[in-house]
């Protein structure tokens, strides 16, 4: 009886990480058609889980279809921030994407060298360079800064910084100016 009571354990332990999200598949399966529609709704079910949005900041949300490998992306010129999406994602990875991209308008936005220099030293990596130097920026400040934005501002247990460990209190570590709520002012089409 030992042996089959661990079992069921086990078992359950296998079905509970499963149903958690835990384990190497990815979420977002390219070998999915894009469902423009399906996309949309997933964005706007991202909302209420956010305290952040782009159109305060002045950049518009866009939706493409999905890239391997890249969630989201910004561009700063043409204050443009496009999320891979396929219809197909649960929405609060969305969120917590959608968020480390609003984390960067911020960054570009409000943050001084200064605010840049504070939040290193207070992340514990006073020396670490801020901006990427390849496509990742989940080593550099401006790519930690970005996540533990998202940790304060998306409801998603997503940290995917390797520059520090995930704070206990996210909100706490930000500059001022980036705690701020920014509720949505823009329709999502």
């Amino acid at each position: 009886m030992p042996a089959r009571r661990a079992a069921a354990v086990a078992l359950a332990a296998v079905a509970a990480a499963a149903l958690a999200g835990c384990g190497s598949a990815s979420p977002r399966s390219p070998t999915l058609p894009f469902d423009a529609g399906a996309a949309r709704a997933t964005l706007r079910a991202t909302a209420p889980l956010m305290s952040a949005a782009a159109g305060p900041l002045g950049y518009r949300v866009v939706l493409a279809a999905p890239r391997p490998g890249i969630e989201g992306d910004i561009d700063r010129e043409h204050r443009r921030i496009t999320l891979f999406l396929g219809g197909h994602e649960v929405p609060h990875l969305v969120a917590h994407d959608l968020a480390h991209e609003i984390g960067h308008a911020v960054d570009f936005e409000r943050l001084t060298d200064a605010d840049r220099r504070a939040y290193l030293a207070r992340r514990g990596r006073p020396d670490a360079p801020w901006w990427p130097k390849g496509a990742s920026d989940y080593g550099v400040g401006a790519g930690d800064f970005a996540e533990v934005y998202a940790l304060c501002h998306a409801a998603s247990p997503i940290f995917r910084s390797t520059l520090a460990p995930r704070p206990a209190d996210p909100c706490a570590v930000l500059p001022a100016v980036a705690r701020a709520k920014m509720p949505s002012t823009e329709g999502i089409r």
